[in-house]
Protein backbone atom coordinates (compact mmCIF):
# COMPACT_ATOMS: atom_id res chain seq x y z
CA UNK A 1 0.00 0.00 0.00
CA UNK A 2 1.29 3.39 -0.91
CA UNK A 3 2.04 5.84 1.76
CA UNK A 4 -1.00 8.20 0.10
CA UNK A 5 -3.43 5.42 0.78
CA UNK A 6 -1.67 4.37 3.91
CA UNK A 7 -2.65 8.22 5.32
CA UNK A 8 -6.34 8.38 3.99
CA UNK A 9 -6.79 4.66 4.80
CA UNK A 10 -10.35 5.02 7.48
CA UNK A 11 -12.20 2.38 9.24
CA UNK A 12 -15.81 1.94 8.60
CA UNK A 13 -17.11 3.85 12.00
CA UNK A 14 -14.37 6.79 11.05
CA UNK A 15 -15.89 6.46 7.75
CA UNK A 16 -19.38 6.92 8.70
CA UNK A 17 -18.32 9.92 11.35
CA UNK A 18 -16.31 11.47 8.99
CA UNK A 19 -19.24 11.79 6.20
CA UNK A 20 -21.32 12.82 9.33
CA UNK A 21 -19.09 15.70 10.15
CA UNK A 22 -19.11 16.64 6.44
CA UNK A 23 -23.29 16.62 6.37
CA UNK A 24 -23.22 18.64 9.54
CA UNK A 25 -20.55 20.92 8.07
CA UNK A 26 -22.22 21.60 5.20
CA UNK A 27 -25.71 21.92 6.43
CA UNK A 28 -23.97 24.58 8.81
CA UNK A 29 -22.61 26.61 5.94
CA UNK A 30 -25.79 26.90 4.20
CA UNK A 31 -27.31 27.83 6.88
CA UNK A 32 -24.87 30.90 7.80
CA UNK A 33 -24.88 31.33 4.07
CA UNK A 34 -28.61 31.49 3.44
CA UNK A 35 -28.79 33.90 6.42
CA UNK A 36 -26.55 36.48 6.01
CA UNK A 37 -26.00 36.40 2.17
CA UNK A 38 -28.42 35.15 -0.27
CA UNK A 39 -31.82 35.76 1.90
CA UNK A 40 -31.01 38.93 2.43
CA UNK A 41 -29.65 40.67 -1.14
CA UNK A 42 -30.31 39.03 -4.67
CA UNK A 43 -26.71 37.80 -5.72
CA UNK A 44 -26.16 36.65 -9.24
CA UNK A 45 -24.18 32.99 -9.30
CA UNK A 46 -24.48 32.71 -12.56
CA UNK A 47 -23.61 29.59 -13.69
CA UNK A 48 -25.78 27.87 -11.36
CA UNK A 49 -28.52 29.92 -12.67
CA UNK A 50 -29.34 29.20 -15.83
CA UNK A 51 -29.13 25.14 -14.42
CA UNK A 52 -31.98 25.50 -11.58
CA UNK A 53 -34.05 27.37 -13.50
CA UNK A 54 -33.61 25.15 -16.41
CA UNK A 55 -33.80 21.90 -14.54
CA UNK A 56 -37.11 24.14 -11.83
CA UNK A 57 -39.05 24.31 -15.35
CA UNK A 58 -38.54 20.50 -16.27
CA UNK A 59 -39.25 19.40 -13.06
CA UNK A 60 -42.17 21.35 -12.29
CA UNK A 61 -43.69 22.11 -15.43
CA UNK A 62 -42.43 19.74 -18.20
CA UNK A 63 -40.68 22.18 -19.67
CA UNK A 64 -37.38 21.43 -22.15
CA UNK A 65 -34.68 22.65 -20.61
CA UNK A 66 -32.58 23.73 -23.59
CA UNK A 67 -34.95 25.35 -25.14
CA UNK A 68 -35.31 29.10 -26.23
CA UNK A 69 -37.68 29.95 -23.56
CA UNK A 70 -35.25 29.03 -20.35
CA UNK A 71 -32.22 30.91 -22.33
CA UNK A 72 -34.42 33.91 -22.79
CA UNK A 73 -35.49 33.48 -18.85
CA UNK A 74 -31.71 33.46 -17.46
CA UNK A 75 -29.78 36.28 -16.35
CA UNK A 76 -27.22 35.93 -18.70
CA UNK A 77 -29.51 34.83 -21.41
CA UNK A 78 -27.18 31.91 -22.26
CA UNK A 79 -28.86 28.74 -23.61
CA UNK A 80 -28.34 25.72 -20.57
CA UNK A 81 -25.61 23.68 -21.93
CA UNK A 82 -24.49 21.29 -19.44
CA UNK A 83 -25.69 17.24 -19.87
CA UNK A 84 -28.79 16.88 -17.92
CA UNK A 85 -27.54 14.51 -16.12
CA UNK A 86 -26.53 17.25 -13.92
CA UNK A 87 -29.94 16.47 -12.40
CA UNK A 88 -28.34 14.55 -10.06
CA UNK A 89 -26.49 17.74 -8.51
CA UNK A 90 -28.97 20.53 -9.08
CA UNK A 91 -32.15 18.21 -9.39
CA UNK A 92 -32.55 18.76 -5.68
CA UNK A 93 -31.96 22.20 -5.44
CA UNK A 94 -34.05 23.19 -7.95
CA UNK A 95 -37.23 22.77 -6.04
CA UNK A 96 -35.86 25.28 -3.40
CA UNK A 97 -36.75 28.91 -4.15
CA UNK A 98 -33.72 30.15 -5.47
CA UNK A 99 -31.63 32.04 -2.26
CA UNK A 100 -32.06 28.65 -0.37
CA UNK A 101 -30.73 26.92 -3.65
CA UNK A 102 -27.92 29.56 -3.82
CA UNK A 103 -26.68 28.81 -0.59
CA UNK A 104 -26.22 24.97 -0.48
CA UNK A 105 -24.43 25.28 -3.74
CA UNK A 106 -22.18 27.47 -2.98
CA UNK A 107 -21.90 25.36 0.22
CA UNK A 108 -21.15 22.17 -1.88
CA UNK A 109 -18.72 23.60 -4.03
CA UNK A 110 -16.83 25.20 -0.78
CA UNK A 111 -17.29 21.47 0.41
CA UNK A 112 -15.17 20.30 -2.68
CA UNK A 113 -12.77 22.77 -2.73
CA UNK A 114 -11.81 21.01 0.49
CA UNK A 115 -11.99 17.58 -0.96
CA UNK A 116 -9.82 18.55 -3.46
CA UNK A 117 -7.30 19.81 -0.80
CA UNK A 118 -7.28 16.83 1.22
CA UNK A 119 -6.93 14.36 -1.57
CA UNK A 120 -5.73 16.19 -4.59
CA UNK A 121 -1.70 15.88 -3.21
CA UNK A 122 -2.25 12.31 -2.46
CA UNK A 123 -2.97 11.75 -5.70
CA UNK A 124 -0.24 12.66 -7.19
CA UNK A 125 2.27 11.58 -4.74
CA UNK A 126 2.68 14.93 -2.85
CA UNK A 127 3.08 14.69 0.59
CA UNK A 128 3.93 17.93 2.00
CA UNK A 129 4.57 19.10 6.17
CA UNK A 130 1.40 20.33 8.27
CA UNK A 131 2.58 24.26 7.68
CA UNK A 132 2.94 23.82 4.10
CA UNK A 133 -0.62 21.91 3.73
CA UNK A 134 -2.25 24.75 5.55
CA UNK A 135 -0.73 27.21 3.04
CA UNK A 136 -1.73 25.15 0.22
CA UNK A 137 -5.38 25.29 1.37
CA UNK A 138 -5.23 29.24 1.70
CA UNK A 139 -4.02 28.96 -1.58
CA UNK A 140 -6.69 26.86 -3.11
CA UNK A 141 -9.08 28.82 -1.65
CA UNK A 142 -7.99 32.22 -2.53
CA UNK A 143 -6.31 31.22 -6.13
CA UNK A 144 -7.85 34.34 -8.38
CA UNK A 145 -9.23 31.25 -10.98
CA UNK A 146 -10.60 29.64 -8.04
CA UNK A 147 -12.31 32.26 -6.36
CA UNK A 148 -14.42 33.37 -9.62
CA UNK A 149 -15.22 30.08 -10.30
CA UNK A 150 -16.37 29.99 -6.47
CA UNK A 151 -18.77 33.72 -7.62
CA UNK A 152 -19.36 31.88 -10.92
CA UNK A 153 -21.06 28.84 -9.15
CA UNK A 154 -19.08 26.81 -11.39
CA UNK A 155 -19.77 23.14 -11.57
CA UNK A 156 -15.87 23.05 -12.69
CA UNK A 157 -15.10 22.56 -8.96
CA UNK A 158 -16.92 19.75 -8.55
CA UNK A 159 -15.59 18.44 -11.72
CA UNK A 160 -11.98 19.03 -11.11
CA UNK A 161 -12.61 16.94 -7.32
CA UNK A 162 -13.93 13.96 -9.29
CA UNK A 163 -11.20 13.94 -11.74
CA UNK A 164 -9.02 14.25 -8.26
CA UNK A 165 -10.69 11.24 -6.35
CA UNK A 166 -10.35 9.75 -9.93
CA UNK A 167 -6.63 9.90 -10.08
CA UNK A 168 -6.53 9.13 -6.29
CA UNK A 169 -8.14 6.17 -6.82
CA UNK A 170 -5.89 4.66 -9.39
CA UNK A 171 -2.68 5.51 -7.11
CA UNK A 172 -4.84 3.49 -4.44
CA UNK A 173 -5.99 1.46 -6.57
CA UNK A 174 -9.51 1.69 -6.16
CA UNK A 175 -10.52 0.62 -9.47
CA UNK A 176 -14.55 1.09 -8.95
CA UNK A 177 -13.95 4.75 -7.07
CA UNK A 178 -11.74 5.54 -10.09
CA UNK A 179 -14.10 4.81 -12.50
CA UNK A 180 -17.21 6.05 -10.83
CA UNK A 181 -15.74 9.70 -10.41
CA UNK A 182 -14.45 9.33 -14.08
CA UNK A 183 -18.01 9.54 -14.91
CA UNK A 184 -19.26 12.12 -12.87
CA UNK A 185 -16.09 14.39 -14.43
CA UNK A 186 -18.03 14.56 -17.45
CA UNK A 187 -20.77 16.83 -16.04
CA UNK A 188 -18.33 19.45 -16.79
CA UNK A 189 -17.62 18.04 -20.34
CA UNK A 190 -15.12 20.23 -21.71
CA UNK A 191 -12.79 19.59 -18.87
CA UNK A 192 -12.18 15.80 -19.57
CA UNK A 193 -12.46 15.44 -23.27
CA UNK A 194 -8.67 14.05 -23.32
CA UNK A 195 -8.74 12.97 -19.63
CA UNK A 196 -11.14 10.46 -19.72
CA UNK A 197 -10.30 8.42 -22.71
CA UNK A 198 -6.89 8.99 -21.75
CA UNK A 199 -7.13 7.48 -18.34
CA UNK A 200 -9.62 4.77 -20.01
CA UNK A 201 -6.70 3.76 -22.55
CA UNK A 202 -4.18 3.27 -20.30
CA UNK A 203 -6.72 1.00 -17.69
CA UNK A 204 -7.53 -0.95 -20.84
CA UNK A 205 -3.54 -1.42 -21.40
CA UNK A 206 -3.32 -2.22 -17.89
CA UNK A 207 -6.52 -4.81 -17.50
CA UNK A 208 -7.45 -2.47 -14.86
CA UNK A 209 -11.16 -3.88 -15.76
CA UNK A 210 -12.72 -2.66 -12.64
CA UNK A 211 -12.28 1.05 -13.31
CA UNK A 212 -13.69 0.40 -16.75
CA UNK A 213 -16.57 -1.43 -15.87
CA UNK A 214 -17.51 0.81 -13.54
CA UNK A 215 -16.96 4.27 -15.74
CA UNK A 216 -19.61 2.71 -18.28
CA UNK A 217 -21.99 1.52 -15.79
CA UNK A 218 -22.03 4.96 -13.67
CA UNK A 219 -22.17 6.80 -17.24
CA UNK A 220 -25.08 4.12 -18.08
CA UNK A 221 -26.91 5.43 -15.57
CA UNK A 222 -26.20 9.48 -15.47
CA UNK A 223 -27.45 8.85 -19.33
CA UNK A 224 -30.42 7.51 -18.70
CA UNK A 225 -31.96 8.88 -15.87
CA UNK A 226 -32.83 12.65 -17.44
CA UNK A 227 -34.65 10.12 -20.09
CA UNK A 228 -37.13 9.77 -17.04
CA UNK A 229 -38.20 13.36 -17.59
CA UNK A 230 -36.70 14.03 -21.34
CA UNK A 231 -36.22 10.60 -23.37
CA UNK A 232 -34.40 12.67 -26.34
CA UNK A 233 -32.10 15.00 -24.13
CA UNK A 234 -28.99 14.18 -25.92
CA UNK A 235 -30.16 15.52 -29.13
CA UNK A 236 -31.48 18.90 -27.64
CA UNK A 237 -28.48 19.05 -25.46
CA UNK A 238 -25.87 18.79 -28.49
CA UNK A 239 -28.37 21.85 -29.81
CA UNK A 240 -27.62 23.93 -27.18
CA UNK A 241 -24.12 22.97 -26.99
CA UNK A 242 -23.90 24.60 -30.79
CA UNK A 243 -25.29 28.09 -29.72
CA UNK A 244 -23.54 28.07 -26.32
CA UNK A 245 -20.19 27.77 -28.71
CA UNK A 246 -21.78 30.20 -30.90
CA UNK A 247 -22.29 32.70 -28.21
CA UNK A 248 -18.78 32.32 -26.29
CA UNK A 249 -15.53 34.08 -27.82
CA UNK A 250 -13.06 33.04 -25.15
CA UNK A 251 -10.25 31.13 -27.30
CA UNK A 252 -8.28 28.24 -25.57
CA UNK A 253 -4.59 29.39 -24.05
CA UNK A 254 -2.51 27.34 -27.15
CA UNK A 255 -5.21 29.46 -29.81
CA UNK A 256 -5.16 32.69 -27.71
CA UNK A 257 -1.12 32.61 -27.71
CA UNK A 258 -0.91 31.36 -31.51
CA UNK A 259 -3.97 33.02 -32.90
CA UNK A 260 -3.60 30.63 -35.12
CA UNK A 261 -6.13 27.36 -34.82
CA UNK A 262 -4.69 25.10 -36.40
CA UNK A 263 -0.95 25.95 -35.15
CA UNK A 264 -2.51 25.45 -31.89
CA UNK A 265 -4.08 21.69 -32.51
CA UNK A 266 -0.79 20.69 -34.05
CA UNK A 267 1.33 21.83 -31.01
CA UNK A 268 -1.14 20.37 -28.63
CA UNK A 269 -1.41 17.29 -31.19
CA UNK A 270 2.23 16.80 -30.78
CA UNK A 271 2.57 17.77 -27.06
CA UNK A 272 0.43 14.72 -26.55
CA UNK A 273 2.51 12.20 -28.78
CA UNK A 274 5.10 12.98 -27.63
CA UNK A 275 4.35 12.34 -24.05
CA UNK A 276 2.64 9.42 -24.72
CA UNK A 277 5.72 8.26 -26.35
CA UNK A 278 7.99 9.03 -23.59
CA UNK A 279 5.98 7.53 -20.99
CA UNK A 280 5.66 4.12 -23.08
CA UNK A 281 10.00 4.48 -23.21
CA UNK A 282 10.45 5.23 -19.74
CA UNK A 283 10.43 1.97 -17.37
CA UNK A 284 8.28 1.68 -14.88
CA UNK A 285 9.83 1.37 -11.92
CA UNK A 286 7.70 3.52 -9.82
CA UNK A 287 4.45 5.33 -10.50
CA UNK A 288 6.23 8.80 -11.31
CA UNK A 289 5.70 8.02 -15.33
CA UNK A 290 2.27 7.50 -14.81
CA UNK A 291 1.87 10.40 -12.96
CA UNK A 292 3.71 12.74 -15.20
CA UNK A 293 1.43 11.25 -18.50
CA UNK A 294 -1.18 11.97 -16.12
CA UNK A 295 -0.48 15.52 -15.73
CA UNK A 296 0.52 16.21 -19.29
CA UNK A 297 -3.11 15.10 -20.35
CA UNK A 298 -4.44 17.32 -17.97
CA UNK A 299 -2.37 19.92 -19.20
CA UNK A 300 -2.66 19.62 -23.05
CA UNK A 301 -6.98 19.29 -21.81
CA UNK A 302 -7.05 22.78 -20.68
CA UNK A 303 -4.22 24.09 -23.15
CA UNK A 304 -6.34 23.18 -26.58
CA UNK A 305 -10.13 22.35 -25.56
CA UNK A 306 -12.80 25.25 -26.19
CA UNK A 307 -14.48 26.89 -23.91
CA UNK A 308 -12.25 25.87 -21.02
CA UNK A 309 -11.77 29.36 -19.45
CA UNK A 310 -9.64 30.19 -16.60
CA UNK A 311 -11.88 29.66 -14.08
CA UNK A 312 -12.16 25.91 -14.85
CA UNK A 313 -8.50 25.31 -14.39
CA UNK A 314 -8.41 24.21 -10.46
CA UNK A 315 -7.72 20.39 -12.19
CA UNK A 316 -4.38 22.05 -13.10
CA UNK A 317 -3.41 22.05 -9.61
CA UNK A 318 -2.70 17.80 -9.91
CA UNK A 319 -0.10 18.72 -12.09
CA UNK A 320 1.15 21.65 -10.00
CA UNK A 321 1.35 19.65 -6.86
CA UNK A 322 3.03 16.47 -9.34
CA UNK A 323 5.46 19.04 -9.56
CA UNK A 324 6.02 20.03 -6.31
CA UNK A 325 6.77 16.51 -5.08
CA UNK A 326 9.45 16.23 -7.78
CA UNK A 327 11.34 19.58 -5.92
CA UNK A 328 14.22 19.43 -3.66
CA UNK A 329 12.32 21.18 -0.88
CA UNK A 330 9.42 22.68 0.89
CA UNK A 331 10.06 26.15 0.37
CA UNK A 332 10.03 26.06 -3.02
CA UNK A 333 6.47 24.88 -3.28
CA UNK A 334 5.84 27.80 -0.32
CA UNK A 335 7.72 30.06 -3.05
CA UNK A 336 5.54 29.21 -5.78
CA UNK A 337 2.13 29.21 -4.40
CA UNK A 338 2.82 32.60 -2.70
CA UNK A 339 3.86 33.68 -6.22
CA UNK A 340 0.90 32.81 -7.95
CA UNK A 341 -1.74 33.40 -5.46
CA UNK A 342 -0.35 37.36 -5.27
CA UNK A 343 0.89 37.72 -9.24
CA UNK A 344 -2.41 36.83 -10.39
CA UNK A 345 -4.35 39.22 -7.70
CA UNK A 346 -2.05 42.59 -8.86
CA UNK A 347 -2.74 41.40 -12.19
CA UNK A 348 -6.31 41.65 -11.81
CA UNK A 349 -5.53 44.75 -9.92
CA UNK A 350 -3.56 46.15 -12.69
CA UNK A 351 -6.67 45.26 -15.27
CA UNK A 352 -9.39 46.51 -13.10
CA UNK A 353 -9.21 50.38 -14.14
CA UNK A 354 -10.67 48.98 -17.49
CA UNK A 355 -13.29 46.86 -15.70
CA UNK A 356 -15.80 49.32 -17.83
CA UNK A 357 -15.10 48.44 -21.45
CA UNK A 358 -16.37 45.85 -23.21
CA UNK A 359 -13.22 44.09 -23.96
CA UNK A 360 -12.39 43.90 -20.37
CA UNK A 361 -13.54 40.14 -19.92
CA UNK A 362 -11.67 39.19 -23.15
CA UNK A 363 -8.39 40.39 -21.80
CA UNK A 364 -8.71 38.89 -18.74
CA UNK A 365 -8.60 35.58 -20.58
CA UNK A 366 -6.29 36.18 -22.88
CA UNK A 367 -3.77 37.59 -20.39
CA UNK A 368 -4.75 35.78 -16.95
CA UNK A 369 -5.90 32.40 -18.80
CA UNK A 370 -2.80 31.23 -20.34
CA UNK A 371 -0.09 32.13 -16.98
CA UNK A 372 -0.76 28.40 -14.73
CA UNK A 373 -0.96 26.31 -18.11
CA UNK A 374 1.67 27.50 -20.00
CA UNK A 375 4.19 27.87 -17.11
CA UNK A 376 2.96 23.90 -15.82
CA UNK A 377 3.93 23.08 -19.87
CA UNK A 378 7.35 24.18 -19.93
CA UNK A 379 7.96 22.51 -15.76
CA UNK A 380 6.80 19.41 -16.61
CA UNK A 381 8.86 19.11 -19.75
CA UNK A 382 12.07 20.11 -17.68
CA UNK A 383 10.96 17.88 -14.86
CA UNK A 384 10.27 14.73 -16.89
CA UNK A 385 11.01 11.04 -15.49
CA UNK A 386 14.25 10.01 -16.65
CA UNK A 387 14.37 8.06 -19.57
CA UNK A 388 16.07 4.91 -20.23
CA UNK A 389 16.13 2.01 -23.13
CA UNK A 390 13.26 -0.50 -22.22
CA UNK A 391 9.44 -1.12 -22.36
CA UNK A 392 7.25 0.82 -19.85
Amino acid sequence: MTRGSAALTLSRPQTLLVAALALALLALSSWGLYTFLTSRSEIAVWDMHTGWLGLRAMLRDGIDPYSDQIALASEDQIPFSYPLYIVVLLGPLALLPLPAAQAIWLSLLILSLFVFIIFAPSAVGWHPRPWLLALTAFFVLGLYHNVWALILGQVSIVAATCIALAWWGVRTERWALAGACLALATLKPQMCLLVVPGMLAWAIYRNRWRLVAAFFLWLGVLLLLPCLWQPTWPLSWLAAVGRHVDSIEFHPPLVALTGLTWLAYAIAGLLLAWAVWYWWRTPQRDKAPLHWAFSMLVLVNVLIIPHNSYVNQLVLLLPLFYLFARLPGDWYAAAVEIGLLAGLWLMAAILSPAASSPAYTEWQHRLIGPILPVGLALALIYFRPRQARGGA
